[in-house]
């Protein structure tokens, strides 16, 4: 008998189908993994989400419906082709679809589910959007008749342990004959695909009115996520393991999601970073102090800011204070709350998600904190599209299927690309189960608003943590809706929110949609220190004239552009200035933006926090807004294009930084620079540089030095700015909205640059590698570097995914030796 199979195998090293590819297998797996993840998750997961507690046996029992119905569709003849050596196949219809028509279209299943003591239509919706690829757009495919071998005695096993498991009392339907489903109604078939589509889809729209409720929407959206999640661990760790006596899901499950943080974990990361600073400031101590995790140093005081925010009792607090003002430990203080209360109620497994909006940003704080924590290294993890997550770990798991697109079937490159990204987002999603501490990018879990395959992948996680969304200033509308969708969805999850500043229509859509918000200020002291001068609009003649004083005072000079050819040319001008004028002697003068390769990025920006550390000698960097939030560096003068109020202030919080009450020294200067061209505004709009504009007018009529606290007084003083569009953002958040759709949406709004690999990088690998077929995810993202977009971009060939730059088309200026270099343009 040909066994049915739920995944291709290599033919060349088994003449059988190993465990892992049999259809029977996985869905005992798949079925597996949910029971695992709703005894594990499944309660903590609805009361985040404020469902009823009675629901509990319901979401067990649905999920794990939901897990024995996703594959049946594979039983069909064209998936079996598919996975037996025609991967160009065309499918009459996906299997999960083929899933829905089975439990839904067939009389002799549909109503032996009845039976079951929940509503199977949420089980059904979760099985047909397993591999979010069903909506309202999906049509048939206008290819040959499709036989489900429903007759067959794998398929026939199934039903029998489906049965089984849920324990419903009838006996499951004996099928004698396949089941024929055509093209439409003019086919001799048993299912018309076409007018089934048109059937079941109408079907669903008249239910959306029955689930309307915020409770019905997040239980489906949750048996949705748990359902993929489930799918994904049975696929990747089966496939691992090749034979099911060599592995226990529910064992891999328990133990990944047990995994949780100590309060003396996080006590040792405090206490860490307390010596760290301490250090600092007792240098030439005569009396060094032999550090001691176990307390803080020698008159150490923590700010009463950051002991406001560690005692905070609310579910969802919002921390606003100035730039170097202690907010990330605060927020470790705020987890160590947490942790306790965890340990209180008996939960072992307490883990932390931090949450920032760039990569740059997330891998500086991953150094500073987590790196050096004292936290061993098993129990800490960076995620973003370039931390590195060994892939040799774990074999492949994507099938085609999976990850092929409506219109991609005869396109073997784009579907080859579309199974690696598949394959990473599996893996690095599966590691965050098993690490308690993971510092991210927002997308990671505001991506799970969109669908994303990682965001979803990861909601066993998620759901299990405590989440810190820092400087969500930054965050776009899109993104910002979706962090009102979660916040507002998911309410009894503990989050805490860092900024420091916000619009003040952010700030009334966050307290709209939830009144327990503790709004906590920073230290009154440190907010009201005058730190500042401001001087709008300024000369090119006055700009340079306070670079030279300031560097002819060993000072510390940032001058932050809007664009990169902008800083590229102020660096090349300083250079100039450099090589004919002895007040630049002996001063470090860099660029730093996005357009290097990730690899000389990371370079470039310990080198500059090391150029502004020294003390006594001076330094000039040339930025871009890569400045406002990855870089922890005090100034003592400030150059900046004119940007939208958040940007200034955080470009602000740049400048005498490390000025406090005990020694505030004397304010230093910002000089503001108009656009030379008005048009000119990229990658801001015009609205918000003229509210630039009438801010700093209003900071100028102040007539006095400034603080944090005036920056942010006249940012929140009545604007014309409309309300924030809630309705807008719940639409676009699909994982709620989407009901029996399930299509990935978009976390963020359109972006300017597109990541490349440069020719001459891969060539000399290709060089250095000549019995590799292509270089490794580590090489690929170390040798990453983003450029503008163009319509030429689209003709370049790829390797894994990610565009190659030819040389006639891309300029790469750096020196290895020197380290210096302006990046990446155009030619």
């Amino acid at each position: 008998m040909k066994r049915l199979l739920a995944k291709s195998y290599d033919r060349k090293k088994s003449s059988e189908p190993p465990d892992y590819a049999l259809l029977i297998v996985h869905s005992r797996d798949v079925s597996t993994a949910c029971k695992a993840l709703a005894n594990l998750g499944g309660k903590i997961a609805i009361s985040n989400a404020q469902i009823s507690i009675s629901k509990l046996e319901e979401f067990y029992i649905t999920l794990v419906t939901n897990g024995w119905m996703q594959d049946t569709g594979k039983a069909s003849q064209h998936f079996q082709e598919m996975v037996s050596g025609k991967p160009e196949i065309t499918q009459l219809l996906r299997h999960e679809t083929i899933s829905g028509f089975l439990f839904l279209l067939v009389p002799e299943l549909s109503e032996w589910i009845k039976t079951l003591p929940i509503n199977p239509t949420i089980a059904i919706w979760g099985a047909m959007g397993h591999h979010r690829k069903f909506d309202k757009g999906t049509m048939e495919k206008n290819v040959e008749e499709l036989i489900i071998k429903v007759e067959h005695p794998d398929f026939q096993t199934i039903l029998q342990e489906m049965g089984s498991d849920l324990e419903i009392k009838q006996s499951p339907p004996i099928f004698s004959k396949p089941l024929i489903i055509g093209v439409n109604k003019n086919d001799i078939c048993d299912l018309p695909a076409r007018e089934s589509l048109n059937k079941i889809k109408s079907q669903f729209k008249e239910l959306e009115k029955k689930f309307s409720s915020e409770e019905d929407r997040r239980f489906i959206a949750l048996i949705k996520a748990f359902g993929i999640a489930a799918d994904m661990a049975a696929s990747a760790i089966a496939k691992k393991y090749q034979s099911a006596n060599k592995y226990s899901l529910q064992e891999f499950v328990r133990k990944t999601l047990s995994e949780g943080l100590k309060p003396e974990d996080l006590r040792k990361l405090i206490h860490q970073w307390a010596w760290k600073e301490w250090r600092k400031h007792n240098q030439f101590n005569t009396k060094f102090e032999q550090q001691n995790l176990r307390k803080l140093p020698p008159n150490f005081k923590l700010r009463k800011f950051q002991k406001q925010v560690g005692r905070a009792k609310t579910k969802l607090t919002l921390a606003i204070a100035g730039c170097g003002s202690g907010k990330s430990i605060a927020a470790y203080i705020w987890m160590l709350l947490w942790c306790k209360r965890f340990q209180q109620q008996g939960r072992t497994n307490f883990r932390v998600f931090f949450c920032l909006p760039t990569t740059g940003t997330t891998t500086e704080h991953f150094k500073d904190y987590a790196l050096e924590s004292g936290i061993s290294e098993e129990q800490i993890g960076l995620t973003h599209s370039r931390s590195f997550v060994d892939l040799e770990t774990m074999a492949e798991t994507s099938d085609q299927e999976e990850v092929i697109k409506d219109n991609d079937e005869n396109d073997p490159p784009r579907v080859a690309e579309a199974v690696l990204k598949a394959q990473r987002d599996k893996i690095e999603s599966l590691a965050l189960w098993s690490t308690p501490l993971v510092v991210t990018t927002a997308d990671t879990i505001l991506g799970l608003m969109a669908n994303s395959r990682r965001g979803i992948y990861s909601i066993p996680a998620i759901m299990q943590s405590v989440i810190v969304f820092d400087e969500i200033h930054a965050f776009d509308e899109v993104l910002l809706g979706h962090l009102l969708v979660f916040l507002k969805n998911f309410p009894n999850l503990p989050v805490l929110l860092m900024t420091a500043s916000l619009p003040e229509q952010y700030l009334q859509a966050i307290e709209k949609i939830r009144p327990d918000l503790a709004l906590i200020p920073g230290d009154s002291r440190l907010e009201e220190l005058e730190r500042y001068t401001i001087d709008y609009p300024t000369t090119e003649e006055k700009v340079w004239q306070a670079v030279k004083e300031c560097l002819a005072e060993n000072g510390k000079v940032l001058w932050v552009r809007n664009q990169v050819e902008w800083a590229n040319i102020i660096y090349h001008q300083a250079i100039t200035h450099a090589e004919n004028e002895p007040v630049f002697a002996n001063t470090s003068i860099n660029v730093y933006h996005s357009r290097l390769r990730y690899k000389d990025r990371s370079y470039r920006h310990r080198q500059v926090i090391d150029d502004f550390s020294k003390k006594g000698q001076s330094a000039f960097l040339i930025a871009t807004q890569v400045a406002e939030m990855s870089l922890d560096l005090s100034a003592d003068l400030l150059i900046t294009d004119i940007a939208p109020i958040p940007s200034l202030i955080q470009r602000m919080g740049r400048l005498n930084r490390r000025a406090t009450p005990e020694k505030p020294g004397n304010p230093k200067s910002a000089l503001i620079c108009a656009l030379s061209n008005e048009k000119d505004v990229k990658p801001y709009e015009s609205k918000d540089l003229k509210m630039a504009q009438q801010w700093l007018d209003a900071l100028k009529l102040l007539n006095k030095p400034l603080s944090q606290k005036d920056l942010v007084k006249q940012f929140k003083l009545p604007n014309n700015e409309p309300e924030y569009n809630y309705a807008k953002a719940e639409e676009r958040a699909c994982f709620f909205s989407g009901l029996w759709q399930t299509r990935p949406g978009f976390t963020r709004g359109e972006g300017y640059t597109i990541p490349v690999i440069l020719k001459k990088d891969l060539d000399v690998w290709k060089k250095d590698n000549p019995k590799k077929e292509k270089p490794d995810q580590e090489w690929l993202r170390r040798y990453e570097v983003s450029i503008p977009i163009r319509q030429e971009v689209l003709k370049w060939e790829k390797v894994s995914g990610i565009r190659i730059a030819p040389q006639e088309f891309i300029e790469y200026d750096y020196n290895e030796n020197t380290k210096k270099g302006t990046g990446a343009k155009w030619l």
